[in-house]
């Protein structure tokens, strides 16, 4: 586990500190979209990126209201200033495998066939694994003064999970907004 929470550690340190300052200052929060290539839990994929107080207001006319604007992921940039987990890291592919393996919670596709249940609970186990680390690494992030802006970690759906996920890796005055968001949905 540590070897993976390093190395996603130290792709968003160091895609954070080549943001230009001018930019930093335009960004509001930024993003650890979480999902699960092609749709597979043993390949958890995160993809970081931010959104800006310059887009939010290109998307509030689009949006259903300025909350939703500002906080659903659907009117953000959609840009990608790192992966970990893809094809283009395929260090990153690596260690998530070892690291699943380690967990015992690997699993074959003839093993899916013969039993979707437990194959499925293990994927569960995965994707709340995986989080954990993300949400330490927030939290990291914060204590050691790399950014005082939100760092959502989410999916495309937002509900409380994904709220009380953000307060505990962000501290809940960081999030309220956000958290105030998904409480109205």
């Amino acid at each position: 586990m540590k070897e993976l929470s390093k190395h996603i550690e130290q792709k968003w340190s160091s895609t954070i500190k080549l943001i230009d300052k001018k930019l930093t200052d335009e960004i509001y929060a930024f993003s650890f979209f979480v999902y699960d290539h092609d749709d597979d839990p043993r390949y958890p994929t995160l993809t970081i990126g931010y959104n800006t107080y310059s887009n939010l207001q290109k998307q509030i006319d689009i949006a259903a209201n300025e909350a939703e604007a500002k906080w659903n992921y659907a009117y953000w940039l959609q840009n990608e200033i790192a992966v970990v987990g893809n094809e283009k890291d395929n260090s990153g592919k690596l260690l998530i495998n070892n690291w699943i393996t380690k967990l015992g919670l690997n699993y074959t596709d003839q093993e899916v066939e013969k039993n979707y249940v437990v194959c499925g609970e293990k994927g569960e186990q995965i994707s709340k694994q995986f989080i954990k680390i993300l949400i330490e690494i927030v939290k990291n992030s914060h204590a050691n003064e790399l950014t005082d802006k939100p760092i959502l970690i989410h999916e495309l759906e937002y509900y409380d999970k994904i709220k009380n996920q953000n307060i505990k890796a962000n501290g809940k005055e960081r999030v309220k907004e956000f958290s105030k968001w998904i409480n109205n949905l």
